[in-house]
C-alpha cells in the first residue's frame, strides 16, 4: 500500500511541475508579442536580410537577380558618389585635380565611420584624352586609396559639354570614341577585382534600339550603342560587373513617358522588352531624384522586366534641398521638411526590400557631409527651403545612422 501511495504521489508532483513549466513558457510567449514589444515600436529603418551588405571580397559577380562575392556570399553594395574635377574640363583646365580633396580621410570615413562599400567615381573620356598621363595617375590614387579602404569603386563615365565632349550638348549618348576610351579603361583594371564599369551616365538616347545597337550620327558624333560599350569592356579581358542606365531611352514619371515634370535621367526600365544587354554580368541602373517620393508599387514598375531577374543599382539618388537650377528645385518641390526623414527612411527600406544595391549623392560638402574636416553628417531636421542652394543640409546624418546601425 505504501509503495503504490509512494509512486501515485511521484507522479503526481512531475504533473504539477511540468504544469508549472508550461504555464511559465505561455506567458512568456504572450509578454514576448504584447502591445509594448520592442517588434511593435521599431520606427526606423534597419539593415535589411541575410546578405552580406558590409564586407565583400573578391570579384562580385551578377547571379539572377542578385551579386555575389568571390566568396558566393550573396552581396548589397552600399555607398556614396564623389564628384571630382574628373568630369570637369574647365575645371581640369585651371589646374585643379581630384587628389585636392582628402581622398584617404574621405575614403576611409565612408568605409570605417559609415560602414559603406561603394564609391561611384564620375569620370570623362576627354580629359583622358587630353591628358592621359596624369589623369591616369590621378585615377589610380583614388582606386588604389578607395580599395585600400574597403570600398569596391564603380567608375562611371561622363560624355558631355561639362566634361569636354566637342559635340555640344545635343549628342548625351555613346560615341564611336568612347568605345575607345572603355577598352583602354577596362584593360587598365581588368585584374583588380574591387572595379566595376558604369559604361554611359544619363544617356539621351530615342528609343531602345538606338540605346542597344547605336545608329546614325548626331551633330558629327557617331552614335553606337549600350552593347557597343560592353562588348569593348569584355575584348580586352575585363570580367567585372558593368552598370547600365536606360536614361531618356526609357521615357519619363513611371517609365510610361506620361510625365511632363519627369526628368530623363528618371526614365524607367518598364518598356525595354527584349532590348536587354546580352552579357550575363550585367547590373541595371536608375537615378532618383524627385521620384524618391513614390510608392512601392510605382518605383517597382520603372523596374519593369528587370525586377527580379538582374541584380539592381539606385546609381544616384537622394533628397536634396540645396541643388542647384531648375532641375535642383524639382529635385526636392513640394517636400516640407518635417517629411523629409520618413520619404528618406522608406526608400532606404524599399531599396532593403528589393536587394538593390545603391550609391548615394554625394559624399561632399553640403550633402552628406557638413565639411571635410569633421565629417559630422547632415541633416534633413531643420527649416530648409527648397532650392536654398546654401543651406548645409542634408540626408547625411539618416545614412549614417542606418549603415551603422545607430552606433
Amino acid at each position: 500500500m505504501s509503495s503504490i501511495f509512494c509512486r501515485w504521489s511521484g507522479s503526481r508532483l512531475r504533473f504539477l511541475f511540468y504544469l508549472l513549466l508550461l504555464t511559465l513558457a505561455i506567458a512568456t510567449v504572450s509578454c514576448s508579442f504584447g502591445p509594448n514589444s520592442g517588434s511593435n515600436t521599431q520606427t526606423t529603418p534597419t539593415p535589411a536580410g541575410p546578405v552580406n551588405t558590409s564586407k565583400p571580397s573578391g570579384l562580385i559577380q551578377a547571379q539572377g537577380a542578385n551579386l555575389v562575392d568571390g566568396t558566393g556570399h550573396p552581396v548589397v553594395l552600399r555607398g556614396a558618389d564623389l564628384e571630382s574635377p574628373f568630369i570637369y574640363i574647365k575645371g581640369w583646365n585651371q589646374g585643379k585635380r581630384p587628389t585636392d580633396l582628402p581622398i584617404n580621410q574621405i575614403f576611409t570615413t565612408m568605409a570605417h565611420d559609415w560602414n559603406m562599400n561603394l564609391t561611384r567615381i564620375p569620370i570623362s573620356p576627354w580629359i583622358y584624352n587630353q591628358d592621359t598621363a596624369t589623369y591616369m595617375s590621378q585615377l589610380d590614387q583614388y582606386v588604389q586609396t578607395a580599395n585600400a579602404a574597403g570600398l569596391y569603386v564603380v567608375l562611371d563615365m561622363h560624355d558631355d559639354a561639362k566634361a569636354g565632349s566637342p559635340y555640344g550638348s545635343n549628342a548625351t549618348l555613346p560615341k564611336a570614341e568612347d568605345v575607345t576610351f572603355w577598352k583602354a579603361i577596362a584593360a587598365h583594371y581588368k585584374d583588380n577585382p574591387m572595379v566595376m564599369f558604369d559604361v554611359y551616365n544619363e544617356p539621351k538616347a530615342p528609343n531602345w534600339q538606338t540605346w542597344l545597337h547605336g545608329g546614325g550620327t548626331v551633330d558629327g558624333a557617331h552614335i553606337v550603342g549600350f552593347q557597343d560599350l560592353v562588348d569593348a569592356i569584355r575584348s580586352v579581358g575585363a570580367k567585372q560587373v558593368i552598370v547600365v542606365e536606360p536614361g531618356s531611352a526609357g521615357g519619363k514619371g513611371a517609365g510610361t513617358g506620361t510625365d511632363p515634370n519627369a526628368v530623363a535621367e528618371e526614365g524607367g526600365w518598364s518598356t525595354i522588352g527584349t532590348n536587354t544587354i546580352n552579357d550575363p554580368n550585367i547590373m541595371y541602373s536608375l537615378h532618383v531624384y524627385q521620384g524618391i517620393v513614390a510608392p512601392a508599387q510605382v518605383l517597382d514598375a520603372k523596374w519593369g522586366p528587370i525586377l527580379n531577374h538582374y541584380p539592381i543599382f539606385y546609381g544616384e539618388w537622394a533628397l536634396l534641398p540645396n541643388g542647384s537650377g531648375k532641375s535642383g528645385i524639382a529635385h526636392c518641390a513640394g517636400i516640407a521638411p518635417g517629411q523629409a526623414d520618413n520619404i528618406v527612411n522608406n526608400f532606404l527600406n524599399y531599396m532593403a526590400s528589393r536587394n538593390a544595391s545603391w550609391s548615394a549623392w554625394q559624399f561632399a560638402p553640403h550633402t552628406l557631409v557638413q565639411d571635410y574636416r569633421t565629417f559630422t553628417p547632415t541633416s534633413l531636421d531643420t527649416q530648409w527651403t527648397c532650392g536654398d542652394q546654401q543651406a548645409n543640409v542634408g540626408m547625411g546624418a539618416l545614412i549614417k545612422h542606418y549603415l551603422t546601425g545607430g552606433h
